[in-house]
């Protein structure tokens, strides 16, 4: 079985506060306070709130030799060094009153972390993680719950955006609490089917609502989105002040961990977001169709049981620029049928066609040649891969 559809990360609330809060989901992949505010986290009542936030923005953890598997350690680094370099929060091993032991319970097919700073009393709060959770978008999704985030499906505002089929209420209460909505949230970005805390759809649950359909195999991303940073930036007040003196194009903002630079749309990059990301190609669209190759090989990890997928994706950026006031009409013309997935987990190609387009867009990784149509200009195609060899032959042309 697919270790990805696997993925359920279930929030297990304990009587008391105090006790650990905790997260967790089989192999891949309630509180309510008096403060006005609302967000898309956990938030404690009165002053036990500000605990719930890593104190001075960085989070202590340490790899406990006896119970961590050193050979998945690298992509537990890899989804920090990726959240730190997007937004102010840093990770370090420096001692302190309450550290994260990182460790990996084999007993368990499931990898998990407490929620939020679990500073209460306690000396240690747990995140594990195992050989099952392989990439840097499963640690990331943990380390997003450890720094206080509950799911994007438990937002208050799900419901305009999913329709659930499962019956909530036949489910044990310890699998229900991950799809409940909290009370008293604030939502601090816009919801994004492409999150990395949305979970996946196997089996037909939920699904997007129907002007959203196209975004099933969004659902359940392992790229960490633009708005998941943005996210953390806002709740941890993450700013580069108001006289910084960059100015970002096409959406972006100063970067809280450089300043000099901007955090950028995927698609977007240079200092200030007006450059296209490498590799790539810009390419003039035409009345006609035209065709371009995109070849993106990943390779592989060689381990013993056989090669397994990189720990993360490699990316390949199209820009496609088309006249002013003119439809952009792109597709894809084939698939390898075993990347085909509920998720698109190990490669495939994202049309930036989302009106806002720091939204994420349909994601295409099965036999889908349907046309994707565009006003943006340019229009943005993105490929990634996390194994193997892809090539992709992409049509384009402006009506």
């Amino acid at each position: 079985m697919n270790l990805f559809i696997l993925f359920l990360s279930v929030i297990l609330l304990k009587e008391s506060v105090s006790e650990e809060i905790v997260a967790h989901f089989p192999t891949r992949h309630g509180l309510r306070h008096r403060n006005r505010e609302k967000r898309q986290v956990l938030l404690f009542p009165n002053k036990e709130q500000e605990l719930f936030k890593w104190p001075n923005n960085t989070v202590h953890y340490y790899f406990d030799e006896y119970e961590f598997d050193m050979s998945v350690k690298e992509p537990v680094l890899l989804a920090m060094e990726m959240i730190s370099n997007h937004t102010c929060i840093k990770f370090t091993t420096e001692p302190s009153d309450l550290v994260i032991k990182m460790i990996s319970d084999d007993s368990k097919n499931y990898c998990y972390a407490a929620i939020g700073h679990q500073g209460r009393g306690d000396t240690t709060q747990v995140f594990s993680f195992n050989a099952a959770c392989y990439s840097a978008g499963m640690a990331a999704h943990e380390l997003i719950h450890s720094l206080g985030f509950i799911h994007a499906h438990q937002r208050s505002d799900r419901d305009q955006y999913l329709k659930f089929r499962k019956d909530l209420d036949s489910l044990d209460e310890e699998y229900r609490m991950q799809y409940d909505i909290y009370k008293d949230q604030e939502i601090l970005v816009p919801y994004d089917y492409g999150s990395i805390m949305q979970y996946i759809d196997t089996a037909d649950e939920y699904a997007p609502v129907h002007k959203n359909r196209f975004m099933r195999k969004a659902m359940g991303s392992l790229i960490i989105a633009y708005y998941d940073y943005l996210m953390i930036n806002k709740y941890y007040e993450c700013s580069c002040g108001e006289n910084n003196g960059l100015k970002c194009l096409n959406d972006g903002y100063p970067n809280p961990a450089n300043c000099s630079q901007c955090n950028c749309p995927l698609g977007f990059g240079g200092d200030d977001c007006s450059q296209r990301p490498e590799p790539g190609a810009t390419l003039e669209a035409k009345e006609e169709w035209q065709n371009t190759t995109i070849a993106l090989d990943a390779g592989y990890r060689e381990e013993i049981a056989g090669k397994r997928s990189q720990f993360d994706y490699i990316y390949h950026y199209l820009w496609i620029t088309a006249p002013a006031n003119k439809t952009t009409e792109i597709r894809v013309n084939s698939f390898k049928e075993e990347k085909c997935s509920s998720n698109c987990q190990f490669g495939g190609v994202e049309i930036k066609t989302n009106p806002d387009p720091k939204l994420t867009s349909p994601r295409l990784c099965c036999d889908d040649t349907t046309t994707q149509r565009s006003l943006h200009t340019p229009t943005i195609v993105m490929a990634f891969n996390s194994e193997g060899l892809d090539e992709y032959t992409i049509s384009y042309r402006y009506k």
